[in-house]
Order: structure tokens, then C-alpha cells, then sequence
């Protein structure tokens, strides 16, 4: 079995990331809004973005899922951002959604196109009965996506992040 998959929107390809791609994912990962929201995953060069890849390519697993993709424009056939479930150790192992889109490319709703696709992907698999979502309390961008897509606001919780207890909302999808 594969451990990466491919999802295609209308406008997207979500697909594993090239290693190519190192450079890229290093300058997406400093655009301001990803900085702040993402700042765990602030990466410091092309060799920091390549170790990145070959991490996320090794620890792609379609028995937890895990998976972590590009976000690509087909039309331009560019990478603009991230999606991904993974287990989030920060809230007990429970399978959370992620997302980055590069700031020139946000508010065109490609990271809402792209949550719905993975979304859909997750549960299909039959695994989970819920997706959670963690996303900073000042982060209302993020919030607006999750909410879109149907996660549901259980409540806002202390979680240690960067070192430093920070405010997050956790919110809950369960499967239909």
C-alpha cells in the first residue's frame, strides 16, 4: 500500500512534497501569517526544508493516517501552502487537521478547498470518528476556515507551545 496519497480539488493537487521543493517550503514557512500562527514550523534554511521533507515523507502512515501534503495550484502548477493530518501529541495523540496557505495566495479560499478535500480523504478511511482542529485565539483566519468546514467550538484551552503557555480554541468534526 501507499503510504503518500493524491487528492485533487477543482483547483488543487494535494500531493507529497518534492524535494526540490526544499527552498519553497523554507520562504512559505516565513511568510508573516504562517510565522505567527505556525511558528513551530518556521524553518530556518533549504537544509532545515529538506530534512522537513524526508521527515514528513517517512512518517506519512495510512493505518494512523498521517499525512502531511503540498498544497499546488494546478493552473500554475505552484506549491502555496501545506495540509495535513497528523496525531497531536499537544492534545493527548488525538488526530488533528493543519494548514498553511502562503500569504499572497490567502483569502482566495484555497486553504478552505483544501480542508474539505482532506477532510473528506480522513473519513472515509473508516478510522476516526472525529478530526479536532487547535488554532491560536488571536488567529481568526484560521478559525473562519475550521468553522467553514463544520468543526464545531468545544472550548479554549492552555497549551504549551513555543515554550510558553498560549490560548488555543480546540474544535471537533465528527464523522456524518
Amino acid at each position: 500500500m501507499k503510504r503518500m496519497i493524491v487528492l485533487e480539488t477543482e483547483r488543487l493537487l494535494l500531493r507529497p512534497f518534492k524535494k526540490s521543493e526544499a527552498a519553497l517550503v523554507v520562504s512559505n514557512s516565513r511568510q508573516p501569517s504562517v510565522a505567527i500562527a505556525m511558528s513551530d514550523m518556521v524553518l530556518a534554511d533549504e537544509k532545515a526544508g529538506l530534512d522537513w521533507i524526508r521527515m514528513i515523507r517517512r512518517s506519512a502512515d495510512l493505518k494512523r493516517p498521517c499525512q502531511i501534503l503540498a498544497v499546488e495550484l494546478k493552473e500554475e502548477k505552484k506549491c502555496v501552502g501545506i495540509i495535513g493530518v497528523i496525531p497531536q501529541s499537544k492534545i493527548q495523540g488525538e488526530m488533528e487537521i493543519l494548514f498553511s496557505i502562503a500569504d499572497p495566495y490567502q483569502n482566495r479560499g484555497f486553504a478552505t478547498e483544501a480542508c474539505e478535500k482532506i477532510i473528506e480523504w480522513f473519513f472515509s478511511l473508516g478510522k476516526h470518528t472525529y478530526l479536532c482542529a487547535i488554532v491560536k485565539t488571536d488567529n481568526t483566519s484560521s478559525q473562519r476556515v475550521i468553522e467553514k468546514c463544520g468543526f464545531d467550538f468545544v472550548e479554549t484551552r492552555e497549551i504549551m507551545y513555543d515554550g510558553e503557555p498560549t490560548m488555543f480554541k480546540y474544535y471537533r468534526l465528527y464523522s456524518s
